[in-house]
């Protein structure tokens, strides 16, 4: 019977921690996703901003307009998981 108290104590004990750092992780991930999710909107509105006029559509710009999607690339770079 004591060897039963210790086993299952052992058991959760360990449990317990597990969930833990999977609860931590999760939260971890939600962070990642909401902020994934900030960045594709900023960049959503700053191409819009961008191409307002629709110049982009009509003119050769396109030299400005792929620096500026570098410029929005490198920022959601910083999202990116290490």
């Amino acid at each position: 019977m004591l060897t039963l108290s210790i086993i299952l104590t052992v058991v959760i004990t360990t449990s317990f921690f597990i969930i833990r750092n999977l609860i931590l992780r999760n939260e971890r991930l939600e962070d990642f996703i909401t902020k994934q999710s900030e960045a594709i909107q900023a960049c959503d509105k700053r191409l819009k901003h961008l191409d307002h006029k629709g110049s982009f559509v009509a003119d050769d710009e396109i030299g400005f307009f792929f620096k500026e999607v570098e410029k929005i690339q490198e920022a959601l770079n910083e999202f990116t998981l290490k």
